[in-house]
């Protein structure tokens, strides 16, 4: 998706549709994926998909489903309903995953693992690039946040073992404009923003801000 200069992806962590529309249009010009978060996926369904891609034509967006199971079927389903991407949770079997990527090849879409949860990390990255897949979602859990787990080296030593491994990778978990130059060693394809961007006065705005700081902490 990126060469060099990651990009920008708006995490529509909504329970409300008409909220996550509206928030959806006052930022895409600022943004390059929309994620229909997996709240929102669990709360409207592929709805929310088909609606965000009738609004953002020109944007990649994203159905974060975080599959555990029946992996062809939901990826089929989130592409039918205009995803470019969707993801499978990393506990996910490994026939699971394959069936969810054997669905993206056919329809020249893209799923990536959310390694939330997921404890042996390296164990199973190794596995999923043997069956082909190249894209993980390396993520600060919410609640983790909340029970004040930090960034930390050890994340980052994760990270580059994963991109050694040939994986492009999006980092997310509260990432601000602030957090950036934590990662800015780090050839990283994709970076995510939900609430600093969604609960910013000027939300279009603070997009743009992160934007540029991406622009310039990795050009």
């Amino acid at each position: 998706m990126t060469e060099n200069i990651p990009l920008l992806q708006i995490a529509l962590d909504y329970i409300s549709l008409p909220q996550a529309l509206v928030m959806a249009y006052q930022v895409a010009p600022e943004v390059d994926i929309i994620e229909v978060g997996t709240p929102l996926c669990k709360a409207a369904g592929m709805e929310a998909v088909r609606s965000l891609r009738e609004i953002c034509p020109d944007k990649l967006i994203l159905a974060d489903m975080k599959t555990p199971d029946v992996g062809g079927l939901e990826a089929s389903m989130a592409f039918d309903a205009g995803a470019d991407i969707m993801t499978v949770i990393g506990g996910a079997a490994l026939v699971t995953v394959e069936q969810a990527l054997s669905v993206a090849k056919e329809r020249e879409k893209m799923i990536m693992i959310e390694l939330t949860g997921v404890q042996n990390i390296l164990e199973r990255a190794i596995e999923w690039r043997k069956v082909g897949v190249d894209r993980l979602v390396y993520h600060r859990e919410w609640d983790a946040q909340a029970a004040g787990r930090e960034w930390s080296q050890t994340d980052k030593d994760t990270i580059k073992a994963l991109i050694n491994l040939g994986y492009h990778l999006t980092v997310t978990g509260g990432l601000t404009t602030e957090l950036l130059p934590f990662f800015s060693d780090l050839k990283i394809d994709v970076v995510i923003s939900g609430r600093g961007i969604r609960e910013a006065v000027d939300p279009r705005s603070k997009a743009k801000e992160m934007k540029m700081a991406i622009s310039k902490l990795w050009s």
